[in-house]
């Protein structure tokens, strides 16, 4: 039998509370901006999603067209360009929305 006479119960204090309350009430006044500012990191993020994309669209249409370039090797880098391509599409986009929402 397991005795429950030591254990704390009281997992929220009043001092556990309060330093909670005034992490988040500074975290909002630096989070929070000028709804008129541009947004640079989003701005940046989605130039490297629009780079990043077309960029290996381009190497996967250029090995699947030109017969000079489908050796093993750039089959292996057209298997990366398509990885890369979907890391643009779905993570890139994930994690902006994340971030900055």
């Amino acid at each position: 039998m397991i005795s429950l006479e030591h254990f704390d119960f009281d997992l929220l204090n009043n001092s556990d509370y309060e330093n909670i309350s005034s992490t988040i009430n500074l975290t909002n006044n630096i989070i929070s901006s000028d709804k008129n500012e541009l947004n640079w990191p989003i701005l940046t993020l989605s130039i490297f999603v629009l780079t990043g994309t077309l960029g290996n669209l381009l190497v996967c249409i250029s090995i699947t067209l030109d017969k000079q370039l489908q050796t093993v090797t750039n089959w292996f880098l057209f298997s990366l360009a398509i990885a890369d391509c979907l890391v643009s599409l779905i993570v890139l986009p994930l994690s902006i929305i994340k971030d900055f929402h």
